[in-house]
């Protein structure tokens, strides 16, 4: 591994800027999740780091496909489609799709919801890192704004490990929300994390991509997961707060 240096002003344990949109479709329950190089208010660009946005969306419908699955008559019906930023429908899309449903069956109480479908979208519009985390930030605050029961509401972040191999007694090195060439050029290991910001529980680890060893960080990478989390929740409950009040 060549020596790290981030690509931009961050420190190691610094998210990218990130922007949450609330509702921006009139469909249904909606967000927009930008993250990375965004224009603040005088349209000036905040960091030149990789940049990563979809748009999530919740549709509902009474016509529920699992009515004839034993067990799941008075259940809800949950499902996830992710449309690329282009180009076909990959195996990785599916299986990210798949995993994405079984988190949201997870999170949402549907003891009182019913036969219902639930069809949760979302469209791809930009990818420089980090999207598994970008998606399941947008999917959950679609759940929010919905206003369905749910157990718990985490939130996401991406973590990269990187090695020194020339010097194998210095410890590994743990960034935080790395970009795609970060995670290519430096790191051993990067992770998805989701994790409460209120209890510090992390109820999701994936490898997504590397070996997926993290030596004795594991102690730091939960702590970073949890700031993010409290970071992610407070920008979402002020701007959910502000849109109820305008």
């Amino acid at each position: 591994m060549s020596k790290f240096s981030r690509i931009d002003s961050r420190s190691n344990h610094s998210l990218r800027p990130f922007y949450f949109q609330l509702n921006p479709l009139k469909s249904g329950p909606s967000c927009k999740v930008v993250v990375g190089n965004i224009k603040n208010e005088d349209r000036i660009l905040t960091g030149i780091g990789g940049r990563t946005s979809v748009v999530a969306l919740l549709l509902f419908s009474h016509e529920a496909r699992s009515k004839n699955t034993i067990g799941s008559f008075h259940k809800p019906y949950m499902e996830v489609f992710i449309r690329p930023q282009s180009g076909p429908i990959r195996s990785s899309i599916r299986a990210m799709e798949a995993l994405l449903v079984k988190v949201m069956q997870r999170l949402v109480n549907g003891d009182k919801l019913g036969k219902v479908n639930l069809s949760l979208r979302l469209q791809i519009i930009e990818d420089s890192g980090g999207l598994l985390s970008v998606c399941l930030n947008a999917l959950i605050i679609c759940l929010l704004l919905s206003g369905i029961e749910m157990r718990q509401v985490p939130f996401a972040v991406s973590v990269g490990i990187c090695r020194n191999e020339e010097e194998e007694y210095i410890p590994e090195t743990v960034i935080l929300d790395p970009t795609d060439y970060e995670t290519r050029g430096y790191c051993e290991t990067s992770l998805t994390m989701l994790c409460d910001p209120d209890t510090g529980n992390v109820s999701l680890i994936t490898i997504d991509s590397g070996s997926g060893s993290y030596g004795n960080s594991l102690k730091l990478i939960k702590t970073l997961a949890r700031n993010a989390a409290v970071k992610f929740s407070t920008t979402f409950n002020k701007l959910r707060k502000e849109s109820i009040n305008s």
